[in-house]
């Protein structure tokens, strides 16, 4: 069976879904994760990219 659905706008899907996880949501634990993302994020950017040549594979 197939079905034809109408599609969201981003913001709409985006604002359905964020209100739909929020109850579920360790904001604490979410700022802290955001800051260690953050915190690592430089270190990850120093890492060659693969298949340039620097000894990686391309996928």
């Amino acid at each position: 069976m197939q079905r034809e659905v109408e599609a969201l706008e981003t913001a709409e899907l985006q604002r359905l879904v964020l209100a739909a996880v929020d109850l579920y949501t360790d904001r604490d634990a979410l700022a802290l994760q955001i800051a260690r993302e953050e915190t690592a994020a430089p270190r990850v950017v120093r890492f060659p990219r693969w298949g340039t040549g620097s000894g990686g594979t391309s996928a």
